[in-house]
């Protein structure tokens, strides 16, 4: 950690707060030097609030389990009002609950990303978003592409971009996972085009600001937390927004789950995650993807709209012809859709890598990797039996 022993003391709750998201969650919440974080989370928790939520498990538990919880902990707080205030905090977003909308709602620790900061849309200032930004582009970086971890998000080729005649397997088959996706399907404002319109940096591809889409139980969560721009939408009116998106040259990522809960369509001058890979030698390292772009030099008139399109500076004209750099290409397709004499399209690696099946099981896998076996059997016998995990 980075603060002195002066400013520790002032703000403890708030550090204690980042140090258990930080070694708890799936994802970790790294100090910085500058201390945005903290800043960020006084902006999130009011001090009463903060010191509750050190006690919230990573997993989602019933009011009356995190009350007795509490209690031991010295907290005198009649278990109604608890139960309000970790309501009114999975609302805005600093914690996540599910079933906000019976009568036995269940609440846990949010890691920042994807999580605390995602449920920040439509509540954002200028600093918070100036504060987000910053932390981003610091520690949180590397923390959000640990090469010995799987990553949370995974790119999912545009539609028609691979090469014809090749088998796709239905979860890189954007179509083939809308039609099994579970309802209700929501869509809402994408947080960092919100991020970057507040800091006065508007998207430079598309005025399109509905790119966040949420599916099954994630939908029900945003729906029921009435976030603004946060509405219900149908399969067709979902098939509609993906043409929509090809054509502004957006990124398909997708929750890196062959069932995955959330679908975000991004660009490299506002999305957080892309930025971050850009910033890497070799993107194709970090991002999971399957897929590589390739050029038929026959077809390539060297026009240069996918040097234009290409998120990752992939691709450049030598001799007039387009050559891809197969470190920096990220396999997501937007080159294919921009190619009018159709020179470019996708193949699949040597390697191609087949995600977790559910939400659930991508984050027993990155959770896994972060604690090692020994540490994860820890965790399940705390688990079952109902202490603090």
């Amino acid at each position: 950690m980075t603060d002195g022993p002066a400013d520790y003391p002032r703000d403890a709750a708030y550090h204690r707060l980042r140090d258990e998201i930080d070694r708890r969650m799936p994802l970790g919440f790294p100090a910085s030097p500058e201390g945005g974080e903290i800043e960020l989370l006084k902006r999130l928790f009011s001090p009463e609030e903060v010191a509750v939520a050190s006690h919230l498990s990573i997993v989602s538990e019933p009011v009356a389990r995190i009350h007795r919880r509490v209690t031991r902990a010295g907290f005198s707080i009649p278990r109604e009002r608890l139960g309000a205030m970790l309501s009114g905090l999975a609302r805005r977003g600093a914690i996540s609950g599910s079933g906000l909308a019976t009568r036995r709602p269940r609440y846990s620790l949010a890691q920042f990303a994807i999580g605390i900061y995602e449920y920040q849309v439509d509540r954002l200032t200028a600093e918070t978003a100036r504060l987000s930004h910053d932390y981003m582009r610091g520690p949180f970086r590397k923390e959000f592409a640990r090469e010995d971890r799987p990553r949370q998000m995974r790119t999912v080729p545009v539609e028609q971009s691979v090469a014809p005649g090749r088998s796709v397997p239905s979860y890189d088959s954007i179509r083939e996972i809308v039609e099994d996706l579970p309802e209700p399907l929501a869509v809402m404002h994408c947080v960092c085009r919100q991020s970057k319109d507040l800091l006065g940096e508007p998207c430079g591809r598309s005025p399109i600001r509905e790119c966040c889409m949420m599916f099954g139980s994630a939908a029900e969560s945003v729906l029921q937390k009435g976030i603004p721009s946060a509405r219900r939408i149908t399969r067709a009116e979902l098939t509609g927004l993906l043409d929509l998106f090809q054509e502004a040259g957006f990124v398909l990522q997708a929750e890196n789950a062959r069932r995955p809960v959330f679908l975000c369509a991004c660009c490299p001058c506002c999305c957080d995650a892309l930025a971050g890979y850009r910033f890497f030698p070799r993107p194709s390292d970090i991002v999971a993807s399957n897929y590589l772009a390739a050029v038929d030099p026959l077809r390539c008139s060297g026009c240069g709209a996918c040097v234009k399109r290409c998120p990752m500076d992939a691709v450049a004209i030598t001799e007039g012809t387009a050559h891809v750099d197969e470190g920096r290409c990220i396999g997501c397709g937007v080159c294919v859709a921009a190619c009018r004499p159709g020179a470019i399209a996708l193949k699949m690696k040597d390697r191609a890598a087949v995600p977790p099946a559910t939400h659930d099981a991508l984050y027993r896998t990155i959770l896994l990797k972060k604690v090692g076996m020994a540490g994860f059997l820890k965790l399940l016998l705390k688990l079952v039996t109902l202490r603090k995990v």
